[in-house]
């Protein structure tokens, strides 16, 4: 039972958490429709060119479903913390 995504990616966010529980965004887009191999690729070339890649979060904006609501089965957008391991796999690969 929970919240499962789908897998369609429709926004990326790469960020460093602060301190006072605040994030600094440093890159940030989402669309309408799910990302194209040439909007995963600008995210991922973005990555690449920072020179600080030290504790960054990354977190996709991707369509959803619960088991919770048993009578509900329609789906939701959710902001959804992925690893680096996944986020160089899926956006590294549109190069």
């Amino acid at each position: 039972m929970g919240i499962y995504s789908n897998g369609s990616i429709f926004g990326i966010i790469i960020y460093k958490p602060n301190s006072d529980d605040s994030n600094h965004i440093l890159f940030e887009k989402t669309y309408d429709v799910i990302m194209s191999d040439e909007q995963k690729k600008d995210a991922y070339v973005f990555y690449m060119d920072l020179n600080d890649k030290d504790n960054l979060c990354f977190k996709i904006y991707t369509e959803c479903s619960s088991t919770y609501d048993i009578h509900n089965k329609e789906t939701f957008m959710m902001w959804h913390s992925i690893s680096l391991k996944l986020f160089v796999d899926t956006f590294g690969s549109s190069l």
